[in-house]
């Protein structure tokens, strides 16, 4: 009997646990604010500093640690210390965290597992360690720390059949969960203090920081950024930029940046899903100009990942089918532009037409994508090497336009490109390229500014 109610309980009562919104409470408790509408979403421990300060990071690591530690000792009431239960019980615990919580639960595996097993843990977190100096990357650093603990703890069991595979699929579960959720900020070795984070940014090595020079993956950072790297790369005119992959702590890239007035940033989205070549989510999220510190960097990072969860936003995804993933920030310097515009390889009204359609005004990019300015129209028919349209951009800038927004729609096998240029008075940059998602003669300049 006393089986049957050792089992109701971890299938039962343990996810429970592990969905219970501690952080959540606590944070609201001491700050009046709760973490899942700010930042990222997240609720889990690096959160918890980041948005409530250290008292209610300390708060947050004693809640989830306790949990791990509860649900193992209430198994031992019904169970031998030391039984495959008590991997099962940690199992449903972190099904709950997932499920209730979106988060790895992480916290909770690691203090349940020290009660455990410590052995285990101590020799997996010693060689763990190690890995991470061999391949200075959290993503892997993270799966060969749980393939290392299934394998300990299979050796230390390696006679019990039901215990091997209990231990294996914790880990699985953890490693799948960590794919879903890309980085969970539920991670005790980035949040207990700064010593521990100063490490693990050793750690982590140059690859802490990821910059448009990179080869970049668009499902890590989002099309924006991984479009603008691989252009960068091909020697197309970028402006140098940085990026903040989704749940990664901002902190680093801050303090290695340096901006003033004369050197301005702009703080904008990459959201994964974003730019495709059969979504764009226009205009849903916050783009920051002229940041000249790193107090207005950081309040605009924040800003920028806030504006993923808007009403705005989440209503843009659900109606168009867009799954809710995640958002990557792209922090790169401002161009003072004299002209500015945006440009179309294909006219959007017109699919048969082989113009390329661009607007423009003096000034920065902001004007025309505002919305705000009716900017002035051209199109150029690069076959017959012709502008039609006058105004204040000189004819040479619009000619260059045209003919580098061909070149972009060529490279990318042809797909009609939608760009976002600026020209400082000496040289044409390139801010922003993506495909035309929709050809039907909808187009407005409301899509532009989108």
């Amino acid at each position: 009997m006393t089986e049957i109610w050792g089992s109701l309980f971890i299938f039962l009562v343990c996810p429970i646990i592990g969905g219970l919104p501690l952080i959540d409470w606590i944070n609201y408790l001491v700050t009046g604010r709760k973490l899942s509408q700010l930042g990222t979403g997240n609720i889990g421990v690096t959160a918890a500093f980041y948005h409530g300060g250290k008292l209610v990071g300390i708060l947050a690591v004693i809640s989830e640690a306790a949990k791990g530690i509860i649900v193992i000792f209430l198994t031992r009431l019904f169970f031998p210390t030391g039984s495959t239960w008590e991997l099962l019980a940690l199992i449903a615990l972190v099904v709950g965290r997932y499920w209730l919580g979106k988060g790895a639960g992480t916290t909770n595996v690691f203090w349940g597992l020290i009660v455990h097993d410590f052995v285990a843990v101590f020799l997996t977190s010693i060689i763990s360690g190690i890995s991470f100096t061999i391949f200075r990357e959290k993503s892997t650093g993270r799966l060969v720390g749980l393939f290392l603990l299934a394998l300990i703890l299979t050796l230390r069991r390696p006679h019990d059949s039901g215990y091997i595979i209990s231990a294996i699929a914790l880990a699985c579960l953890l490693g799948a969960i960590f794919q879903k959720i890309a980085d969970d900020l539920d991670l005790p070795e980035a949040s207990v203090n700064n010593e521990s984070k100063t490490m693990f940014r050793f750690f982590r090595g140059d690859r802490s920081i990821q910059t448009l020079d990179d080869n970049l993956a668009s499902s890590k950072v989002g099309q924006k950024a991984a479009t603008l790297a691989d252009l960068k790369r091909a020697g197309y005119p970028i402006p140098r930029g940085w990026i903040l992959p989704p749940g990664d702590d901002p902190q680093p890239l801050i303090e290695s940046l340096n901006p003033d007035i004369n050197h301005p940033l702009v703080v904008r989205s990459s959201a994964i899903g974003e730019d495709s070549e059969t979504a764009s989510s226009a205009g849903q999220y916050t783009t920051i100009l002229n940041v000249i510190n790193r107090e207005n960097l950081a309040a605009a990072i924040l800003s920028c990942q806030t504006s993923y969860n808007s009403p705005n936003a989440v209503n843009y995804r659900l109606d168009r089918g867009q799954e809710n993933t995640a958002m990557a920030v792209l922090i790169q310097e401002q161009i003072r532009g004299v002209f500015s515009g945006v440009a179309f390889s294909r006219d959007p009204i017109n699919p048969l037409s082989l113009d390329v359609v661009i607007e423009a005004l003096p000034g920065d990019a902001t004007r025309v994508v505002s919305g705000r300015v009716t900017p002035e129209s051209y199109r150029v028919n690069l076959e017959e090497n012709i502008i039609i349209g006058a105004g204040d951009i000189p004819p040479a800038i619009i000619q260059q336009v045209a003919n580098l927004c061909r070149q972009l729609e060529t490279l990318d096998h042809g797909i009609p490109q939608d760009i976002e240029w600026t020209h400082d008075g000496r040289k044409l940059w390139l801010l922003q390229c993506r495909p035309i998602t929709n050809l039907q003669p909808i187009w407005t300049r409301k899509i532009a500014a989108e």
